[in-house]
């Protein structure tokens, strides 16, 4: 398997989950706090939202910076844009593609 394989499941892994997908769009209006992220997720602890946080990291989708005690977390979201692109420009060819045999097929027919 390739890198591109292994980090696009990486991605795919990351956005799985509605929680991870919140973290990333709180970080869309700019980066936060982990603090301000634990605020978001009261149920489950500064633990919990750590461990989301790491999969997001790992997925690069997140980068981490720390100031003393404080960690920042950016988003990063080149890797969703080029994993999610890859992946509709793929699929949604082969279905544009099937669509228009289709109507070629169908106004044949309507003709006859």
């Amino acid at each position: 398997m390739t890198y591109q394989y292994i980090h696009e499941d990486l991605i795919w892994k990351a956005l799985s989950d509605g929680r991870r997908r919140l973290i990333v769009e709180s970080l869309a209006t700019g980066p936060k706090q982990t603090s301000e992220l634990v605020a978001l997720f009261p149920d489950i602890g500064r633990t919990g939202v750590l461990k989301h946080i790491d999969i997001l990291t790992e997925g690069e989708i997140i980068h981490v910076r720390r100031e003393g005690r404080v960690r920042w977390n950016h988003l990063n979201p080149e890797p969703i844009k080029q994993t999610c692109n890859s992946w509709v420009t793929k699929h949604v060819n082969g279905i544009q593609s099937s669509a228009a045999k289709l109507k070629q097929i169908a106004e044949q027919e309507s003709e006859t």
